[in-house]
């Protein structure tokens, strides 16, 4: 009988582990936030929360023309402060790039703006006053920065606002739709702070209507792509099934199909193709069985085949620690960054010159952690053969 020894120890990840099992408590409550754009007729209405003495109260602005909007967003701290403006016109996203000579690929903020300014800081990628200081370099963001946290707002707008400054220096900001992006733009609201909740009633809307096609950051977001290949290596939040794979479906359909479906309920969804797209097993923002480690290497290949990648890398699915699994084929990035915080520091996927390492926030680079199985056969004289 053939059997499969994991080397690899689960200790540290043990009371982490049951730690994210335990109920979600959400002491939040309204408080500062925004700003939140929204088209009305022909104004544009800037809506934000503030607090006044002790009471959250709405802020509310009205303008005329999109292009004179220069607006100002606070963080947590006191020095988190930033502005930007208002882009001029969206377009869809590419789904493929040539592999730039450095990337930091980073997913599951999940609102924890401390943490993501922690990582862009050590990395490089921004400086104390949040401009892009990360050149030529690409910035690759893999879902899921909205829920659970209680500074998703700033994030939003911290990524946005890099963008511009990354073109401008021939750099790039790639920020890949994760599933809690769809929930949210579905009006989805299970795993978002009471905080945000209490705010829209207190601007006088629906939670769902922040992010609907007449919000600021409901167009934006509805531009981005569910995959990217960018040189060799495919991007995408949960990953992509057998199922995806075996489809008639491009990468380019894929993300076509992701755009024209994206804030509708999965109820609505009538097109096959991307049922299975939106799918919460199979579906790209969902699957989880490549990085659990639980697939065939044949399915993997007929997966990066299809992809014409030679690694997947994926969030979604958390690790103890930057993981690669199938001899290097696919990466797993999603982890815990709020116990890293904690501990006082962040680390996530560091790309350089097509090689893929761990990058922590004080700037150290190590090695992926390899997760290997060793396959043995029945008989002595093959076993410890070979290593997959």
């Amino acid at each position: 009988m053939q059997y499969r020894k994991l080397v690899f120890t689960l200790l540290l990840a043990a009371p982490l582990a049951l730690m994210a099992s335990g109920p979600f408590d959400d002491h939040s409550k309204a408080g500062p936030d925004g700003p939140y754009v929204l088209y009305r007729g022909q104004k544009i209405v800037v809506k934000s929360v503030e607090l006044r003495d002790t009471q959250a109260v709405a802020k509310v602005q009205v303008y005329d023309q999109k292009t004179i909007i220069t607006l100002q967003c606070q963080g947590p701290d006191p020095e988190d402060e930033f502005s930007f403006q208002l882009k001029t016109a969206f377009q869809s996203e590419p789904t493929r790039y040539n592999q730039p000579a450095r990337m930091l690929v980073l997913s599951d903020i999940e609102g924890n703006f401390k943490a993501f300014k922690t990582m862009l800081l050590g990395a490089g990628v921004i400086d104390k006053r949040f401009k892009w200081t990360f050149g030529d370099g690409h910035l690759v963001l893999v879902g899921d920065f909205f829920d659970r946290g209680t500074n998703v707002t700033e994030c939003l707008w911290l990524i946005y606002k890099l963008e511009s400054e990354a073109e401008a220096a021939g750099g790039k900001v790639h920020f890949i739709l994760g599933n809690h992006e769809i929930m949210n733009l579905q009006g989805t609201a299970q795993y978002a702070r009471k905080k945000y909740l209490e705010n829209a009633h207190i601007m006088g809307e629906t939670y769902i209507r922040l992010y609907d096609n007449n919000s600021e950051l409901g167009r934006w977001l509805r531009t981005k792509n569910a995959v990217e290949l960018i040189g060799d290596y495919v991007f995408c939040h949960g990953g992509i099934s057998p199922e995806l794979a075996q489809s008639t479906l491009t990468l380019e359909t894929i993300n076509n199909l992701s755009r024209q479906n994206l804030g509708k309920r999965l109820e609505d969804i009538t097109n096959p193709d991307a049922q299975l797209l939106f799918d919460m097993k199979k579906g790209i923002f969902w699957f989880r069985n490549a990085a659990k480690n639980t697939m065939d290497v044949a399915d993997i290949n007929t997966i990066l085949d299809f992809a014409q990648a030679k690694r997947m890398v994926v969030g979604h699915t958390l690790q103890p620690d930057i993981t690669a699994h199938y001899g290097g084929k696919v990466i797993c990035i999603d982890l815990y960054h709020e116990e890293n915080m904690r501990q006082g520091f962040m680390k996530t996927l560091w790309i350089e010159d097509g090689a893929a390492y761990t990058l922590d926030s004080n700037r150290e680079k190590s090695s992926v952690f390899n997760v290997t199985f060793y396959q043995k056969s029945p008989t002595p004289a093959s076993a410890g053969a070979g290593k997959n």
